[in-house]
């Protein structure tokens, strides 16, 4: 009886460690970590071709290291021309939120798991045009031997030793994100891992950038550095976020999208356009921070005064949320406008920031004239997200003046007085004066944007209008500015 009991003990014993080990194993092989060579590749045409995102500091170091070598230079002018982004809508989701899927996405996503070139060609099969296709992977074996040279070869000892500094954390970065994803409401299936793929950047100190695709971190490293791998694991924390942010099911985007918007504070649109990166922030750069290292981090979580400060405000809610398990709701949402609202009381009316997302009406249809509008604006201010609609008087156009939410600009070079008669009709609150050479300004309570007419007598003034307009700091009352 006894050596049955005893081996029932051991059987049951040994069942339990199989069942430890297998949970351990799964945990592991769910955060992956990895240096991939073709991905790598990737983003050094993309550094050297100046895209969009790229490490300033990764681009310095190619341009001095390649200076006068006309090969080079021609393959980089070819990549530069390529068309690796088209886009398609999702469907059903909010307009504030990811609606639409990027081939470059996909590519990027590709590379990341590709063991080769080879490899990765047939895995972008169908997402570009053939040509494209062909032309791609000809560029990529092409400029091979000089990232081999410039980085590849002499990374590997570099490479090895921050991938197993950040080995050491991956159960850490597990649970964490195990506890995020169900704040987020996000239901992440263990059966896609999170991936995190790093390339080097050959320098001790320098710029670096992280982009999340997919279920993949591209994130790249400092390899010169002795301690890159701490200022990493805030960086896949930081990203994580946005990854599982973007992952919610439609179901919770929309409830998420009807808090916001139901909302009737006059910051509920401006609180909800930081949340995202306001989360990221307070849960990698704060609260994650503090859970891998024992205490807050004392400098600067963003260099950004907005995202910083909403990040700040919003930790000690955020840390009560997550330790009572408790996930995203109208009440956090609620409490989170409330504190943006009181953090920055005059952020509604930041131009800096009422400039970085615009629909912008005009009534010129000259494709030159609505370039030349385009090139002044960026050369004046940060705009992430611009909308362009033309001519101002088509029904099309008017429809939208009360739907959007976001800063609403006209820009008008003729028919002036028909034009001003139109807006000043859908705005009521406010009366546009007929002023040449000015710009003039308002909040709409109704839609919560602020209004900015530009009257001109030439479409070619637009940049000194444009220069006028960003000399004022905060358009906080009905401002009338005369246009020098």
């Amino acid at each position: 009886m006894y050596q049955k009991i005893n081996k029932m003990k051991k059987i049951i014993l040994t069942l339990l460690l199989l069942t430890i080990a297998f949970s351990g194993y799964c945990q592991n092989d769910f955060i992956q970590i990895e240096t991939n060579k073709t991905l790598s590749l990737f983003s050094f045409l993309e550094t050297a071709s100046d895209q969009r995102g790229i490490s300033l500091s990764f681009k310095e170091y190619i341009n001095k290291n390649t200076i006068g070598n006309t090969e080079f230079q021609t393959l980089i002018e070819e990549y530069s021309i390529l068309n690796l982004d088209y886009q398609a809508k999702r469907d059903g989701y909010p307009d504030s939120r990811y609606i639409y899927l990027h081939t470059k996405d996909l590519i990027w996503i590709a590379a990341s798991n590709s063991t080769n070139i080879s490899d990765f060609s047939t895995r972008i099969i169908g997402i570009l045009p053939h040509e494209t296709h062909i032309r791609l992977i000809r560029l990529l074996n092409q400029i091979e031997p000089f990232y081999d040279d410039l980085v590849w070869n002499d990374a590997q000892q570099n490479i090895q030793r921050i991938e197993s500094q950040l080995e050491g954390y991956k159960d850490e970065i597990g649970e964490l994100f195990l506890k995020i994803s169900k704040f987020y409401r996000t239901k992440w299936h263990k059966e896609m891992p999170f991936k995190i793929s790093l390339y080097p950047i050959p320098l001790e100190k320098g710029h670096t950038t992280a982009v999340p695709k997919g279920n993949v971190l591209i994130c790249s490293v400092l390899s010169q550095s002795e301690d890159e791998y701490l200022s990493t694991l805030g960086v896949i924390i930081h990203e994580m976020c946005h990854i599982l942010y973007r992952e919610q099911s439609i179901e919770v985007q929309h409830e998420i999208d009807k808090w916001f918007s139901n909302n009737t504070s006059d910051y509920n649109n401006l609180a909800y356009s930081y949340i995202n990166e306001g989360l990221a922030t307070v849960l990698g750069n704060g609260w994650a921070y503090k859970q891998l290292h024992g205490s807050l981090d004392t400098s600067e979580w963003y260099n950004n005064t907005y995202i910083d400060g909403f990040a700040r405000v919003l930790y000690p809610l955020t840390k009560q949320f997550l330790f009572s398990a408790r996930m995203l709701d109208s009440s956090y949402v609620k409490e989170a406008i409330n504190l943006f609202e009181q953090k920055f009381p005059k952020a509604i009316y930041d131009t800096n920031i009422l400039m970085t997302d615009l629909v912008m009406y005009a009534n010129t249809e000259e494709q030159k004239e609505i370039d030349l509008i385009r090139y002044e604006l960026r050369k004046k201010f940060r705009v992430i997200s611009l909308w362009f609609s033309t001519p101002i008087l088509d029904e099309q156009s008017i429809q939208n003046f009360k739907k959007e939410k976001t800063t609403k600009l006209f820009i008008i070079d003729s028919k002036h007085k028909e034009t001003l008669q139109v807006i000043n009709s859908h705005f009521v609150d406010f009366n546009f004066a007929f002023e040449m050479n000015s710009f003039q300004t308002f909040f709409d309570k109704e839609s919560k944007s602020n209004v900015i007419v530009i009257i001109l007598d030439n479409i070619n003034s637009i940049g000194k209008g444009f220069d006028t307009l960003s000399k004022v700091e905060f358009l906080d009352k009905n401002v009338f500015i005369k246009i020098e």
